[in-house]
């Protein structure tokens, strides 16, 4: 198949335009429909039509410049940080129109990541909400330059009273002038424990316009054509997040939807209140990570609104357990999943069968990618596995270079881009392949956060009394390590090797806390003490953790401890 030149094919509208446009043909559509409540029931929803989104944006590009001292002529970079509302998306674009970067940061973040990336992209300013004091005032204690910027209410920006015009803000760039500006500063924890941010630019969203335009791959559409299926869908990805960001706006601007939101509590929605979104919120699409997934399948009342409304699910993020993948794809018309990174963005796949529902299915001319085939993984571990394990790589040429977001996102990437994504092939069907892990050493969790394990175990190595270290927890929701004791440690101090465990977390646990993000905190009680003497922690002849190793050695013990102390 010969790819399309997706550039070519992308809608030519920047985004601010796009919106207007919208505002003035369809003013009353429902751009999001956001639950009042947990008591989604009792409460309701609350709706914002697209006339009051484009409002709200003018209100707010006109408040950033006054508060700002005026527009950016060099895309200053600016944080927002606020409650999970939708003032993430007017924010986003507010700050196209007036010149800045946005950088949104984990909610998960600690103090210290966030003053890291602050001083990475030259920050001096952060936007925020009410009701997020903590967060900020940690950075600005850390970062006195920074200065504190409040935005306007909700209720005040989409002008709810409807009495209180607000003059257009001008925005006149032409889409060649606009498509490669900077407009959104998102980050990634990186490979050194500190987390490394990635600006994008509105041609890494409007890219998307054109994946509807690729031809059907041995029958199998791309899933953009099935995603214009639907009008209410329930977004499951964190504003704060690129997933989040993209679908907010791909799902409003190219696929005529609205968004179904939660309420603004900070956090996930719990299982009464999701049940209460999915029966009231006429849903019939839903896209979000697998911890709603896993709330959904437990819940009867949830499986019928799966079976007889959802037109599609697609989930992203982390790995999905095998029972509940099963259990909706049986259920439901379409269920499949997404795959990207922050320096990818989100992969280009075609859809595929329910009983493939594991699968991907990539267009590796269209995207630009090649496999190569791996006999080790990160510390020597050794793959075993049927027909082998490839690295996805992303491979420059004249097309993919301006529609393939890796290429500008990381700058010195060259003409090879490695991933460290690592996938089966499927045995029959061409073009299938299965996530298998991370060439590296991130630790995904069931949240979809990415973990550096060895930020952790550094801490933890620092005490003298341990030998070695090991933290896992990929697809759980909390981290857990293995720490082996030196052979004189267990009895020093008297009490054992247990008390002499709890000697040591009591010496460094906050230490090897302190500079991890709120969702990599580790717990006493998730601490597995190695049995040094008849199962010592597996290493390779350079005395690395065999990783994959070691994990299946203590797996009986790490499910028994999740058992005990709860995270699974």
């Amino acid at each position: 198949m010969t790819p399309i030149d997706m550039a070519a094919e992308m809608d030519r509208t920047l985004l601010p335009h796009r919106l207007k446009q919208l505002a003035e043909t369809e003013p009353d559509r429902i751009w999001a429909s956001c639950a009042v409540s947990q008591d989604v029931a009792k409460d309701g929803f609350r709706d914002f039509t697209l006339a009051q989104y484009a409002r709200a944006v003018d209100r707010m590009s006109w408040h950033m410049e006054a508060a700002l001292g005026g527009k950016s002529g060099t895309f200053e970079t600016v944080m927002y940080f606020g409650l999970p509302d939708v003032r993430y998306g007017i924010v986003l674009m507010a700050a196209i129109n007036t010149g800045y970067k946005v950088m949104f940061c984990s909610h998960f973040n600690s103090a210290y990541f966030n003053q890291s990336l602050c001083e990475r992209t030259g920050c001096g300013a952060v936007l925020h909400s009410e009701g997020v004091a903590p967060t900020v005032d940690a950075l600005l204690e850390a970062l006195p330059s920074v200065r504190a910027v409040p935005v306007p209410g909700l209720a005040e920006l989409v002008d709810l009273g409807g009495e209180d015009p607000v003059p257009p803000y001008p925005y006149d760039k032409n889409f060649d002038d606009g498509i490669d500006d900077p407009m959104f500063v998102t980050h990634t924890s990186g490979t050194t424990g500190l987390p490394k941010p990635v600006v994008m630019t509105q041609r890494s969203l409007i890219i998307a316009s054109a994946w509807t335009k690729v031809p059907d791959l041995d029958g199998r559409p791309p899933v953009a054509k099935v995603m214009e299926e639907g009008r209410r869908c329930f977004l499951g990805f964190p504003l704060f997040q690129f997933s989040g960001v993209a679908m907010g706006l791909w799902e409003v601007f190219y696929r005529g939807k609205t968004l179904v939101l939660p309420c603004d509590q900070p956090g996930w929605a719990p299982p009464a209140t999701l049940e209460q979104i999915l029966e009231h919120g006429n849903l019939d699409c839903f896209v979000g990570i697998p911890y709603y997934l896993e709330l959904m399948a437990k819940s009867p009342r949830m499986m019928k609104v799966v079976g007889t409304r959802l037109r599609y699910i697609l989930y992203g993020g982390a790995a999905l357990n095998p029972a509940t993948g099963d259990l909706l794809a049986a259920r439901c018309r379409h269920f499949f999943s997404c795959f990207g990174s922050t320096e990818s963005g989100v992969a280009f796949t075609h859809l595929i069968g329910r009983e493939d529902w594991a699968w991907f299915c990539f267009n590796e001319e269209q995207s630009g990618i090649r496999w190569e085939p791996q006999e080790r993984l990160a510390h020597g571990d050794v793959v075993d596995v049927d027909g082998g394990v490839h690295e996805l790589t992303y491979v420059r040429n004249d097309v993919v270079a301006r529609s393939q977001p890796i290429f500008w996102h990381v700058a010195d990437g060259g003409d090879t881009i490695r991933t460290a994504d690592l996938f089966v092939k499927h045995p029959t069907k061409e073009h299938l392949w299965r996530y298998y892990a991370r060439k590296d050493d991130m630790v995904v969790t069931k949240y979809g956060w990415n973990i550096n394990p060895v930020m952790v175990e550094g801490e933890i190595a620092q005490h003298p009394a341990v030998r070695r270290v090991l933290v896992g927890g990929a697809g759980r929701e909390a981290i857990f390590a293995i720490v082996e004791l030196g052979e004189d440690d267990g009895s020093r101090g008297g009490g054992g090797e247990e008390e002499a465990l709890g000697r040591v977390w009591a010496s460094i646990g906050a230490q090897a806390n302190a500079k991890l993000d709120k969702i990599a905190q580790l717990a006493r009680e998730r601490i597995i003490l190695a049995d040094a003497k008849n199962k010592p922690i597996p290493l390779t002849p350079k005395g690395n953790v065999l990783r994959a190793q070691a994990l299946k050695l203590y797996a009986r013990e790490i499910e028994e401890m999740y058992a005990r102390a709860g995270g699974a």
